[in-house]
């Protein structure tokens, strides 16, 4: 008998030290989750402020300018989609430049175009939109730079054919009043398309071949409804090979 009272004394005991332990620990917890989430929600740009504050985009920026492009170049520019692209092996040709930067938008990328262009590259390919409308920039804000960035790589590049690609699906809300974003991506890629007719380049209809009812096909999502994962780049590469 007292061998099993010193066995329940044990088990007391631990069972409180347990109850201490998640006492201390589960709210640590939730404000280490919190200090995640507000700290990746501080690097969503926006019309303003954007990436250039940012580490990666200085980081990545700063590289950029260092690397040749030239006459023979198919340069590929956009946020993490692009970045996350390989899309020189995908084709298996060099002369292919990968440009995207996590997290950037137009203001930032409208920044860095004028280098590109000034070293006359075959073809630009463009794909941006989805940072600036998750972070409440309207649709035609981001044709309104879309449109400057052809303007400008038209000025310094007349010879440069352009691609317009349009913005992949999501189910994802914006970060300010928290409502979807998918019908701004719908509305973007309208126009995105009509400036493409208007200003001579060629637009190229990635969502529909990636969406499946109101968000990302999760036979090309990585996990998070907002990147590709290997599937969704072959997609990608199928859908672009005759630009290429």
């Amino acid at each position: 008998m007292q061998r099993y009272k010193i066995i329940f004394a044990f088990m007391k005991r631990g069972l409180i030290l347990s109850i201490i332990v998640n006492m201390i620990c589960l709210p640590l917890a939730g404000i280490y989750i919190v200090r995640k989430i507000q700290f990746y929600n501080s690097l969503a740009p926006n019309s303003t402020t954007v990436s250039n504050e940012n580490v990666f985009w200085k980081i990545r920026n700063s590289e950029f300018k260092t690397l040749q492009i030239d006459s023979n170049s198919i340069v590929f520019v956009g946020d993490s989609n692009t970045q996350n692209f390989e899309i020189s092996e995908a084709f298996s040709n060099i002369n292919i430049k990968n440009r995207g930067i996590i997290l950037d938008g137009t203001t930032s990328l409208l920044g860095r175009i004028n280098y590109i262009a000034n070293n006359r590259p075959k073809k630009i390919f463009i794909q941006i939109g989805i940072n600036d409308l998750l972070s409440g920039v309207p649709s035609q804000v981001v044709v309104d730079d879309i449109n400057r960035m052809i303007k400008q790589i038209k000025n310094i590049s007349p010879k440069t054919t352009i691609f317009i690609q349009s913005v992949f699906p999501t189910n994802w809300n914006k970060y300010k009043d928290k409502t979807p974003v998918l019908r701004d991506i719908i509305d973007l890629n309208n126009k995105l398309q009509t400036l493409s007719s208007k200003s001579g380049c060629t637009y190229i209809d990635l969502f529909h071949l990636l969406i499946k009812e109101k968000g990302l096909n999760p036979q090309y999502d990585c996990g998070d409804n907002l990147h590709l994962n290997g599937q969704g780049y072959l997609v990608w590469r199928n859908s672009i090979e005759k630009f290429i």
